[in-house]
């Protein structure tokens, strides 16, 4: 067999570094709970390193959070809002000052986990309606954070659990001499004597300490004002931001947090299918039958191991660009913002957003497909697939609701002169690579154009339906892409393997899409039988490439944890009876 190719070299070690905590006591599986994730995140945290320091070495943390959302997505989340949120709002936007600093050397070592404290309980996507206030104590020089009434209350920032202090940023609208200057970011620390603090009832897919939280006069010192290029003097508030601009700034530690959850739960979508393909080569069916000689099993495992590798090209992508804009100190352009409704924060990363959205929906399909494909096995918590689905779940809400992102980025593909290119005849090759790529390049320019003259900008809600169409279709647009741009790069057996998945992703889509090209003629009614006799052939070269491509995966059944991933499965779960 070839060597894997060298998909993930860069992280590599940082994996192998933190494998070593696999088998440490906190990290034992008959430990859980939420005393247990905390226990996690501080190991975690102090192997990975200092807050600060991570936040300046962006590879190494992207590569931990890849790890986190293997082995437990519940310190993946955790581990996402301490460094991506917390610690972005404090080093960018915090000014050093005796109560920050403290603050921030607590978040540092870890011994007072980071949360975010944001979304509102009487608006779903409450983020830019944020009604919490900040009102400035002028005689002494303090702020006092307050919960005007119930629809404002403060819900699911994890800080019920009281076993630890929490370093939070609590967004909330500036007060200044009874004046509304729009919303900013404060510092605080939980406990506190006038923060009322309650668990939610119930569970969630990912289990942390989701609370609901009242401000009830809440005094916080000056220096907790993460004020950013914002400045206080005599006659009010000077911001050379205007109010969405601000609070996209604000908000800025989302931007990471995204980039994190995005490349987590591709990781996660690359151990399911791992878990899956190795069970399936091994697991019998009836008296002698392997479960791949049933076309239907090898068909939908080989389109799960294509779209995880789809994704894995199209999130380490916006993976290397955060963390050249991270080590540049770019900040992002302001392109968009004015105009977001939804997500003003994320306005300027389109390919960041929509990476998150393709990530959560990616690993939400596959999950459910490999926990199918493996019978009773499959729905067990052990076996991880299920555990995999709830964080997919999760994470359609975490870091911004997926469909009100994708209308976000659909309406800013309207106006954008930025559309692909469809030159080149598409010829007799309607199954072949390229030709997945010049069809959806020509639905997404076609759907582009058709919507922006019929779309009225201040009334888009009849056709929200093709908007959200037009981001989905840009996400697979620029998957094909960047999977094109990975084969240019590989050679020998590894390129034949991934051309296959490439290919196999592309007539995916195709077929996904046949009724809008059919109803737009760019395929005629004889092309879809060709596209499933080309889809068939694909499937079948992944399904002989399957070792070398899970191999390519790089997600050791030690990591993943599950026993069915493992080639000794059935000695593992006999033992169980000793």
């Amino acid at each position: 067999m070839s060597p894997a190719p060298p998909l993930f070299r860069d992280r590599m070690p940082v994996w192998a570094e933190l494998d070593e905590l696999l088998g440490k006591p906190e990290f034992a599986t008959t430990i859980t709970g939420t005393a247990a994730t905390y226990t996690r995140l501080q190991a975690f945290g102090r192997l990975l390193g200092p807050a600060r320091e991570l936040h300046h070495t962006p590879g190494r943390l992207l590569a931990g959070m890849e790890w986190a959302g293997v082995v437990d997505p519940a310190l993946m989340h955790a581990a996402m809002v301490h460094y991506g949120v917390a610690t972005t709002a404090f080093v960018e936007c915090g000014h050093p000052n005796d109560h920050l600093n403290a603050l921030t050397a607590e978040l540092d070592t870890m011994d007072v986990p980071g949360a975010i404290v944001a979304t509102e309980l009487g608006r779903g996507g409450s983020q830019v309606n944020i009604r919490t206030q900040a009102i400035y104590n002028r005689d002494q020089h303090t702020f006092t954070l307050r919960t005007p009434d119930d629809a404002a209350l403060k819900i699911m920032p994890n800080v019920a659990w009281t076993g630890l202090a929490r370093a939070a940023v609590v967004n909330a609208r500036l007060i200044v001499d009874d004046a509304d200057h729009g919303v900013h970011a404060f510092a605080f620390r939980f406990p506190h004597p006038q923060a009322d603090v309650t668990a939610l009832p119930g569970s969630a897919p990912i289990p942390l300490d989701y609370a609901v939280i009242r401000f009830a006069d809440a005094t916080i010192p000056y220096g907790y004002w993460l004020s950013d290029t914002a400045t206080l003097t005599p006659d009010g508030v000077h911001d050379p931001l205007g109010p969405q601009q601000r609070l996209a700034r604000s908000l800025g530690g989302v931007n990471a947090a995204v980039t994190s959850a995005a490349v987590a739960l591709t990781s996660a979508a690359r151990a399911a299918v791992s878990v899956a393909a190795r069970y399936n080569t091994q697991r019998i069916i009836g008296d002698r039958t392997p479960a791949l000689g049933f076309s239907t099993h090898a068909r939908e495992l080989a389109s799960a191991v294509a779209h995880v590798y789809a994704t894995t090209f199209y999130t380490d992508k916006i993976r290397h660009d955060f963390i050249e804009d991270r080590l540049s100190g770019t900040t992002g352009s302001t392109d968009g913002i004015d105009t977001a409704q939804h997500a003003p924060w994320l306005a300027a990363s389109r390919d960041r957003t929509l990476a998150k959205a393709a990530a959560t929906t990616t690993l939400e399909t596959v999950a459910a497909t490999c926990r199918r494909l493996c019978g009773f096995q499959g729905v067990l918590h052990a076996n991880r697939l299920t555990v995999y689905e709830d964080m997919a779940r999760s994470f359609h809400s975490a870091g911004g609701d997926t469909r009100l992102l994708l209308l976000e980025a659909g309406k800013q593909l309207l106006t954008t002169t930025d559309r692909p290119a469809t030159s080149g005849a598409l010829g007799t090759s309607i199954g072949g690579r390229h030709s997945a790529l010049r069809l959806v390049s020509l639905h997404e320019r076609l759907l582009a154009d058709q919507l922006a003259h019929r779309v009225d900008p201040h009334d888009p809600n009849p056709h929200l339906h093709d908007i959200e169409r037009l981001a989905r279709v840009h996400i697979v647009r620029r998957t094909l892409e960047e999977f094109d741009e990975a084969i240019i790069t590989t050679s020998g057996p590894w390129r034949t393997a991934l051309e296959a998945a490439r290919q196999l992703y592309g007539l995916d889509a195709l077929i996904d899409t046949a009724d809008w090209h059919l109803n737009n003629g760019s395929l005629r009614p004889g092309d879809i039988d060709v596209l499933r006799h080309a889809h068939t052939t694909a499937a079948e070269l992944v399904t002989h490439n399957l070792g070398q491509l899970i191999d390519g995966l790089a997600t050791p059944p030690g990591r993943v944890g599950a026993l069915i991933g493992r080639p000794d499965y059935i000695d593992r779960i006999a033992t169980l009876l000793e």
